[in-house]
């Protein structure tokens, strides 16, 4: 009998713990409508600063300006993505059709690969940053921009690190 309970404890104990996942579902959810709203920031940029009268300097911080909030919508959807069909639940939609879809390979990404991902578009809306900054640079504060650059070589170094670990390991992914 005593053994029992203590079976019976243990697997409900590791069934609240399983379970626990589905805790994380309302913050990727959250994180869904983020990506609206930059998406509507994006188009009320496009809306407000549009004008046939921009320099080419002007419009290179605009079209750059919108790079960064593509890139940022980027980055949700991969963690989103990546997040939710490694820690919560396999998604059915591209299980389905994972021949036939174009998405087929988000079921395949291993956590390594997730986290290179990730920090590849870290480094990638660094360097914009400090694009912009160059090109800002009448308003150039040397020691912003020496923080932003030494942020933009951490990710680096980052990024390169994990590529050397992971070539170490033998992983493979994508």
């Amino acid at each position: 009998m005593k053994q029992f309970r203590l079976n019976f404890v243990e697997s409900l104990t590791e069934r609240i713990i399983y379970a626990s996942r589905w805790a994380q579902a309302p913050i990727y959810l959250g994180m869904v409508v983020v990506t609206v709203f930059y998406a509507f920031i994006f188009c009320r940029e496009v809306y407000q600063r549009i004008s046939f009268d921009m320099t080419e300097r002007d419009m290179m911080l605009f079209a750059l300006s919108l790079l960064d909030i593509s890139m940022v919508i980027n980055l949700i959807v991969i963690v989103i993505i990546g997040g939710y069909w490694g820690f919560v639940s396999r998604m059915e939609v591209i299980e389905r059709d994972k021949d036939a879809s174009q998405f087929g390979y988000l079921g395949s990404i291993s956590p390594n690969a997730l986290k290179l991902k990730l920090m590849v578009s870290l480094l990638s809306i660094s360097a914009v940053h400090l694009l912009e900054t160059l090109l800002n640079h009448e308003e150039l504060a040397w020691p912003q921009f020496g923080v932003q650059l030494s942020i933009h070589f951490t990710f680096l170094f980052t990024c390169l690190g994990m590529v050397l670990l992971d070539r170490i390991q033998g992983v493979k992914g994508h």
